[in-house]
């Protein structure tokens, strides 16, 4: 294991850049990642950084306790700031400034499909009467909102999150409320507009529609299919909306 510090290392200077924490962040995040600077290894102390990046203390400080916030570098009392000992204790977060907004929507959407899809049918089979009276509340606020012209993000995440509740696994349920209503994509509810959105907004709520009903019915063949459709036909859409 090395021990050295990494102060000799050659580091980029951002001055002048926008968000130079979070490229700063970055630039350490990639060495620690990539094994250039291994567990227990010192990082530079906060004067070298402010001279080796050419930055203020403020965005030094911000910077480093990004890095503490994902777990891959914590400060020991009057000795300094090492990277983490066990780097695979890292807090799981959405938003990566690597990945272009149509990558994320592309990634969201494949996470959603792989959990949510199976989701429908779990609360299909395990669904109450209280979880279907939660569901089609959410659904009736959530075209009520689309009516109103709002753009309804909130309303669907809240739909979306009755059904993982409805599976009755705590665990389900919990990962989607600690996602939160991040994971619905946003183009098309931004861009499409006039007789388009109104089309669009009409499918939009049939799909719905035809997860909650089949939920209703505890057709759980029918509400897996309901949403394997329902997201696929979105991340389609909205990808195709957003440039690479």
């Amino acid at each position: 294991m090395r021990d050295d510090k990494a102060g000799e290392l050659e580091l980029r200077s951002f001055k002048g850049r926008p968000k130079l924490s979070e490229e700063i962040a970055g630039q350490l995040r990639q060495l620690i990642q990539g094994g250039e600077l291994m567990p227990g290894t010192q990082l530079p102390t906060e004067n070298a950084m402010i001279e080796q990046f050419g930055v203020s203390r403020t965005v030094v400080r911000e910077a480093v306790a990004a890095l503490s916030a994902d777990g891959l570098v914590n400060a020991r009392q009057g000795r300094g700031v090492f990277v983490a000992n066990d780097l695979t204790q890292q807090p799981f977060r959405l938003g990566d400034s690597r990945l272009s907004e149509r990558d994320h929507i592309v990634q969201i959407m494949e996470l959603r499909l792989s959990l949510e899809v199976e989701a429908a049918g779990l609360a299909a089979q395990r669904r109450t009467s209280e979880d279907l009276r939660e569901i089609e509340d959410a659904f009736e606020r959530m075209v009520e909102a689309q009516r109103s012209g709002q753009e309804g993000a909130e309303q669907d995440f809240a739909f979306h999150l009755r059904i993982a509740e409805a599976t009755q696994n705590t665990y389900i349920a919990k990962f989607i409320r600690y996602l939160g209503p991040f994971i619905i994509p946003r183009p098309a509810r931004r861009t499409v507009t006039g007789g388009e959105r109104e089309v669009y907004l009409e499918g939009l709520t049939q799909e719905h529609a035809n997860i909650r009903d089949a939920i209703a019915d505890q057709d759980e063949a029918a509400a897996i299919e309901a949403m394997r459709i329902h997201l696929s036909r979105g991340l389609a859409l909205n990808r195709s909306l957003v440039q690479s």
